[in-house]
């Protein structure tokens, strides 16, 4: 039976998929801690202006009210930045993704290459075995 012509080429795509696997699901991670990152940030502004409501109910100085505003405005400040971040890494995620799909393109190619030619060997040892038993019959007679 004949090598596969192509198993060098099949074994760079396997390695290139898995490769690729590996830093799509760093991506993936690395979105979803974005994600978290921001809703705690969101969290924590929620809960700060609460307490500003709370505290200007209650009678607040206007130093303190100041604090809370200088504080509110860096929260909003995070909360822009970590939304940029979440952006930029939903589209290295989706970069990620779309070189892994061109892998497992790839690989596919080379596999159905595989079965095919793992068909054609057949065919061919079917044709030797049967060209052996004519020659070996037509010896008999």
């Amino acid at each position: 039976m004949a090598a596969f012509r192509f198993e060098f080429l099949l074994e760079l795509a396997t390695d290139a998929r898995e490769r690729e696997a590996k830093l799509l699901q760093a991506a993936q991670a690395a979105e979803q801690g974005a994600r978290d990152r921001l809703t705690q940030i969101q969290h924590y502004c929620d809960e700060y202006r609460r307490r500003l409501t709370q505290s200007g109910q209650n009678g607040i100085s206007v130093v303190q009210f100041r604090d809370y505003q200088l504080f509110l405005g860096k929260l909003d400040d995070a909360t822009r930045q970590q939304s940029a971040e979440v952006v930029r890494l939903v589209a290295e995620r989706d970069a990620a993704l779309a070189r892994f799909v061109e892998c497992e393109k790839k690989l596919k190619a080379y596999e159905a290459l595989k079965v095919r030619h793992g068909k054609q060997q057949d065919r061919l040892e079917l044709v030797r075995e049967q060209k052996l038993l004519d020659e070996f019959n037509s010896r008999r007679r």
